[in-house]
């Protein structure tokens, strides 16, 4: 073996690098989500105001005519 040459790595050691990876990616989630204010996203989706198929067609883009 020269001196240029890395050692070969072994599946352990493979497999430690990749679970330690994992890991903190998922404490570095973990983390994220902890510090994320989720007060401020809605919980559902606004409600559609229900109107005619005549009122729709007129509605001006300056009126709010949908909301």
């Amino acid at each position: 073996m020269s001196t240029s040459e890395a050692p070969a790595m072994t599946q352990a050691a493979i497999r430690k690098l990749v679970a330690d990876s994992v890991t903190t990616a998922l404490e570095a989630q973990a983390a994220n989500m902890a510090n994320t204010d989720n007060t401020t996203r809605p919980r559902e989706a606004p409600v559609a105001k229900q109107c005619t198929y005549k009122e729709f067609m007129s509605c001006q883009p300056d009126r709010s005519c949908l909301s």
